[in-house]
């Protein structure tokens, strides 16, 4: 795995997220711990004069060994900001050189090095005037969802009522990442801060859920018929290579424009999640 997230603008042209001039290395305390599936974690860190981000932005993480030897790994950051305050989402992976310390061993009290905010072009952040007035969809395969819930958790914080939808792709029940929260966030469409999720389960499925078992497919995208002018809804994509290449192809069948969509990417080429 490599060190550098991969965001994409119109027509699939990329660029690698790197920090911008003045980012510098910041020492990390963890001081919180939430387990998210049975396989990934939520790490809260006090970081000493960290002033904020915006949702759908990324941190590096650093770990030294005594040594001196260290890696790196790039995260989406997993909250809405705050001082000095930032929490990533870790999902292990068992042959991975940081998930596994940071999934499995890391302690409250432990220290790492942290680098950020970084990227910003696949950013949301509620009332842009940028994105204009138009709905949000929201589309992730397995980790990708973490910047997606920040994203969603930001527009509750603020109140807006962008029409939004989750549509949400992994392997089973075991593999969902903020569960009960997403199970609120769509229980009532017409409370502020609400949104329409949708699990799509790609190997197994939990006992009533409504859809069988399949791969991402253009009827799990299309928008609710209630949205104003669906196409012109803004669209973010954040998963595998393989996935979000998929759904990007979904996007562009179902009819909206490489101008609407914003992509990243993690993977062989990609960030460890």
């Amino acid at each position: 795995m490599t060190d550098t997230n991969t965001t994409e603008g119109p027509a699939g042209s990329s660029a690698e997220a790197t920090p911008p001039a003045g980012n510098h290395w910041r020492k990390a305390t963890l001081i919180g711990v939430r387990s998210q599936s049975w396989h990934s974690r939520t790490l809260a860190l006090h970081v000493p004069g960290w002033t904020g981000h915006l949702p759908g932005q990324h941190v590096d993480i650093r770990l030294t060994a005594p040594d001196g030897y260290s890696a790196q790994r790039s995260y989406s950051l997993a909250e809405p900001a705050a001082p000095n305050r930032v929490a990533v989402t870790v999902d292990l992976l068992p042959h991975g050189e940081v998930s596994p310390y940071l999934a499995e061993i890391m302690e409250i009290g432990d220290e790492l090095d942290v680098r950020g905010p970084i990227g910003g072009w696949f950013v949301w952040e509620p009332g842009d005037p940028s994105i204009g007035d138009g709905p949000v969809l929201l589309i992730a395969g397995g980790s990708g969802v973490v910047p997606l819930v920040t994203m969603l958790r930001a527009r509750k914080r603020a109140g807006d009522p962008t029409p939004t939808m989750l549509v949400y792709s992994l392997r089973g029940p075991r593999d969902l990442m903020y569960g009960p929260e997403l199970e609120e966030m769509s229980a009532d469409l017409s409370t502020p801060g609400s949104a329409d999720v949708r699990l799509v389960y790609t190997r197994k499925v939990p006992d009533g859920h409504p859809r069988p078992a399949s791969h991402l497919a253009a009827e799990d995208i299309q928008p609710p018929s209630a949205w104003p002018e669906p196409l012109a809804a803004r669209v973010y994509v954040c998963g595998p290579s393989g996935f979000v290449d998929h759904a990007t192809g979904l996007l562009r069948r179902v009819g909206y424009p490489d101008d609407r969509i914003r992509t990243e990417r993690f993977g062989p080429t990609g960030v460890e999640r």
